[in-house]
């Protein structure tokens, strides 16, 4: 199939204009040469909104999101010339979805801003909407890798706040061939005694789990003879979602198959007895 171009817009919730601070709540996407306009907006995971503009109440957040989605919708629908609001618009029953998205993604104060109007090439404008949004609301290019950093910091201060991090540091194993870094190394008289590894096993995907899993086995067991004998996962699983944890736990039984020891990252008491045993 001909691929087009199509215009989006990154949709941004900002309630405090002094400072600038935003973060991307969705997309709306035009397609003109195939009559498409439509958008995607987050409505329900709003724990990062919450969180970070903590001085706005939960309820007006959730409040603007629903009123917002229902003006794109009537926008939506006037593309489609159904309806009589076009005039607020001023335009012509003629004119098209073109014109909707250029006069709603205008700069103009308020708390949704719009980014500046982006091009790409697509087949297939609603698949591309759907990878937008992943991309830049829902984050799932970094979800993972983000996860992953978050469990290391976590391990870091731990060992902080108990007085040990510096018998841990971050090293490289090297067979000449194939090389990699451990985040956390226990070091005693100059030799590796302990490996502690966070490792996110909660990708939205049971494939994307086994693939990290057995990535860091066969790291483990490529090098093994370079490696101390006490190698911990320190690993987070996924919530919900039955073939998920059935992917997860196979990964968990390969992990202890190969000698490792797995812990659960998310429970303090077992990484305290990970690094202190």
């Amino acid at each position: 199939m001909k691929k087009h171009a199509v215009s989006y817009a990154i949709i941004r919730f900002q309630p405090h204009l002094e400072t600038e601070e935003f973060a991307n709540i969705g997309i709306v996407l035009v397609a003109p040469r195939m009559s498409y306009l439509d958008f995607r907006l987050e409505t329900k995971r709003l724990g990062r909104l919450t969180s970070f503009f903590d001085s706005v109440e939960a309820t007006t957040i959730r409040g603007v999101l629903r009123s917002y989605c229902t003006e794109l919708k009537r926008i939506r629908d006037l593309a489609g010339h159904t309806g009589d609001g076009q005039s607020r618009f001023e335009f012509e029953l003629s004119d098209n979805a073109e014109h909707l998205f250029h006069a709603l993604t205008k700069d103009r104060e308020g708390i949704i801003r719009f980014s500046d109007v982006r091009f790409v090439m697509t087949d297939n404008p609603k698949v591309k909407l759907d990878e937008l949004f992943d991309y830049y609301v829902r984050r799932n290019f970094a979800s993972a890798i983000y996860r992953e950093g978050l469990l290391e910091k976590h391990v870091r201060n731990m060992l902080r706040l108990r007085a040990i991090d510096k018998n841990f540091k971050r090293r490289t194993f090297n067979d000449g061939i194939y090389s990699a870094t451990f985040p956390f190394v226990e070091i005693a008289e100059d030799e590796p005694v302990k490996i502690l590894k966070p490792i996110y096993l909660g990708q939205d995907d049971p494939t994307r789990i086994l693939d990290h899993g057995n990535k860091w086995l066969f790291t483990v067991n490529r090098l093994k003879q370079l490696l101390p004998r006490d190698v911990v996962f320190a690993v987070e699983g996924p919530t919900g979602d039955s073939l998920r944890q059935r992917a997860f736990q196979e990964a968990v039984e390969r992990f202890r198959a190969s000698n490792i020891k797995v812990v659960d990252a998310t429970v303090e008491r077992e990484l305290v007895n990970a690094v202190t045993s």
